[in-house]
């Protein structure tokens, strides 16, 4: 459950027995040129790298004019770039929350706003209470509490709508709050103010937060002009690549896999399987397989332009997916394909429940807090992530629906608990022993889990099984 090598600073090593040109680099290594990074702390350097960054950002569209202004706010002073931060995430909420679908939700964030300084203010006043202690417990608790209690409200009563916005926007904010009260215990935590310049950042639209908590800001923060031009750099260098991969997806995977080749939606597919349409079993492990490796590209990409915004802003943060193909466990590829949520996991579930509980026995200790972590937290997350689901079909009905997500998580936090567990054998040095077939397989776990990977979709978990039984050219 801990961190991989950090990604973006040290380079894997190469062995003797790599392929040819396993070494070889796409984008130079730019921040290990003296010339370059000395260059970058110049004016001009500096407005050079802001120009680049300006015009790809406006390829992607990401409210470009607004990310420059607020990048070179922050570059210029480099003193007040947590204020800066703070100010540039309150306007980035303020056009959020006014550009809400149905009608603006302002009201309600400032009201959840106005609650995450209580609870920060009640976590660091009342240190020794049950709060105090369980902080991140209790946020929780009270949420689906709440949720579960507005499940309940009559339909189409002002009260209820009221409190499913209001439930939409905490929901939105939940694990920005919680990095807040897992910092209110630190000694050198960071005033309320700064905290909510970690709430959505102005580089961030989803629920988990990328980068996570005011701790982590505080620890990757550019302090010195060498400083603030190596990360910079490296910000360039992974906006750059996500430009490059967002090409190979829509020039050369997507009209090869769907024009090409002809293999059909996964989606689609598995409508078709639901329906008890037939279709030969190698078509369903295609599409399978390009819907695997094609959400894995996408997810890369939106993930490396986030962290390329932070880091453009002076934050070495870690890169959301690195390499996870190259995984050789399970655990491995859980922690390198989405980092962000997987430390949302391990900090609000994985620690609490390995420092509480069966501290006589390490490996159940290890193993339970994983379970905690991978199943419960996993399933908590993602069942919470769907307030419009539950709003319409009910609470208990929602959960009843969400029974194939849930056997997902359990068969996932095994595979992972297992993982860890295992004993580290002698690795060989042989590149296909050793390397290729443990990512394949690891790889191959993963893919076909992706069949039970319905929390945005509510299908009976026998739909799951007939498909993946289809994989293996096996009716029933």
């Amino acid at each position: 459950m801990t961190a991989v090598a950090d990604p973006g600073r040290t380079p894997p090593p190469v062995s003797a027995q790599a392929p040819f040109l396993w070494g070889f680099r796409l984008i130079p290594r730019l921040e290990t040129y003296p010339e370059v990074v000395s260059f970058a702390q110049t004016i001009i350097g500096k407005l050079t790298l802001l120009g680049i960054f300006g015009i790809w950002l406006r390829y992607w569209g990401w409210h470009w004019k607004f990310m420059i202004v607020f990048l070179a706010v922050a570059t210029a002073l480099p003193q007040y770039r947590r204020i800066v931060l703070t100010i540039g995430t309150l306007l980035w909420a303020l056009g959020l929350w006014w550009r809400w679908t149905d009608h603006p939700l302002l009201l309600q964030a400032a009201i959840v706003l106005i609650l995450a300084a209580l609870l920060f203010w009640a976590a660091t006043r009342f240190r020794h209470s049950w709060f105090g202690r369980r902080p991140v417990a209790s946020l929780l608790t009270g949420f689906a509490l709440s949720v579960l209690l507005a499940s309940y409200l009559p339909k189409g009563g002002h009260l209820r709508t009221a409190s499913w916005d209001l439930l939409a926007v905490a929901g939105a904010y939940l694990w920005f709050i919680a990095y807040s009260l897992l910092d209110s215990g630190s000694k050198s935590r960071d005033p309320f103010a700064m905290q909510v310049g970690t709430y959505h950042p102005v580089w961030g639209l989803a629920n988990t937060p990328i980068p996570k908590g005011a701790a982590y800001f505080r620890r990757i923060e550019a302090h010195n002009p060498e400083q603030l031009a190596v990360v910079q750099l490296k910000g360039l260098k992974l906006l750059a690549w996500s430009l490059i991969l967002a090409l190979f997806l829509n020039k050369a995977f997507v009209p090869i896999v769907r024009g090409y080749l002809g293999i059909p939606v996964y989606s689609q597919l598995f409508e078709l399987s639901v329906h008890r349409a037939s279709f030969p079993w190698y078509v369903g492990w295609a599409s399978l397989i390009a819907h695997f490796l094609e959400d894995l590209l996408s997810f890369s990409i939106l993930g490396h332009q986030r962290i390329a915004m932070c880091r453009m802003a002076g934050f070495l943060a870690l890169r959301n997916t690195y390499r996870p193909l190259e995984s050789r466990s399970i655990a491995e590829f859980w922690n390198r394909y989405y980092y962000y949520f997987k430390e949302v996991l391990v900090d609000c579930f994985f620690y609490p429940t390995f420092m509480r509980y069966f501290k006589r026995h390490r490996r159940l200790r290890l193993f339970a807090a994983t379970f905690a972590a991978a199943c419960f937290g996993n399933a908590f997350f993602h069942f919470f992530g769907h307030l419009n689901t539950i709003e319409e079909i009910g609470f208990w009905k929602a959960l009843a629906g969400f029974h194939p997500y849930i056997f997902y998580t359990v068969v996932l936090a095994l595979g992972i608990g297992i993982s860890q567990l295992r004993e580290r054998r002698v690795e060989t040095t042989r590149w296909i022993r050793g390397r290729l077939w443990p990512a394949l397989c690891v790889t191959g776990f993963y893919c076909i889990l992706t069949v039970f990977d319905l929390h945005y979709k509510p299908y009976p978990i026998q739909e799951c099984f007939r498909f993946l039984a289809h994989l293996f050219n096996l009716t029933f």
